[in-house]
């Protein structure tokens, strides 16, 4: 369930970015109403509610633990559905909430990348994500952002009337696979593979 504020930050976050910058969404039917993981490249702190404000289902997210050391901010992200993750360590109490909440039907947006870009191009994926695919055994629905990087550099501030586009990929079903970091990994590249594969919309 989303909530008023929930609601009211979605519907602001998709005021601007098409406002500013001529946001469009393709493919969000892809993504399921059922229980999924929502992966995506991760170039801008735009990236989260360029996603989010997608998603009529309002996805969950995870959130570098220092964010919720502020009170007021902890309490607005947490309205946001996100939820901390200590990215210092392993980090199990983290990760098997989110299992828990894409088992029981809710969407959750990971970045298999861990960090933002510094210059835009697609990362290695993490082994994390292929932890919590095998885990939680829900599709993966691969989403690339282009523009977000151009928008809003990691290294730079918000460019106005910068386009972005948000693609989403048919998802991915991972069969029962074993418990080992090899794996994990074999995950993380597959799923940064069709994030890769997906092409810039036509409009």
């Amino acid at each position: 369930m989303r909530s008023p504020f929930y609601l009211l930050i979605q519907a602001a976050s998709a005021l601007l970015f098409r406002t500013f910058y001529d946001y469009r969404v393709h493919g969000a039917e892809h993504v399921p109403w059922d229980g999924c993981l929502i992966a995506g490249n991760h170039d801008s702190f735009f990236d989260p509610p360029l996603i989010g404000c997608t998603l009529e289902s309002g996805p969950h997210y995870l959130a570098r633990k220092t964010l919720f050391d502020h009170p007021l901010f902890a309490r607005a992200i947490a309205g946001l559905k996100a939820h901390p993750i200590d990215q210092d360590r392993p980090d199990m109490a983290g990760l098997k909430r989110i299992i828990g909440i894409a088992r029981k039907g809710g969407g959750v947006v990971l970045f298999p990348e861990g960090s933002r870009s510094w210059d835009g191009k697609l990362q290695p994926a993490q082994p994390g994500i292929g932890l919590v695919v095998a885990k939680a055994g829900v599709p993966v629905v691969p989403v690339r952002i282009f523009g977000s990087h151009e928008a809003w550099p990691r290294d730079g501030r918000p460019r106005l009337f910068t386009p972005i586009r948000v693609a989403f990929g048919p998802p991915i079903e991972f069969p029962k696979i074993p418990s080992d970091r090899d794996t994990y990994q074999v995950i993380g590249d597959k799923i940064m593979a069709a994030i890769a594969a997906i092409p810039y919309p036509e409009d």
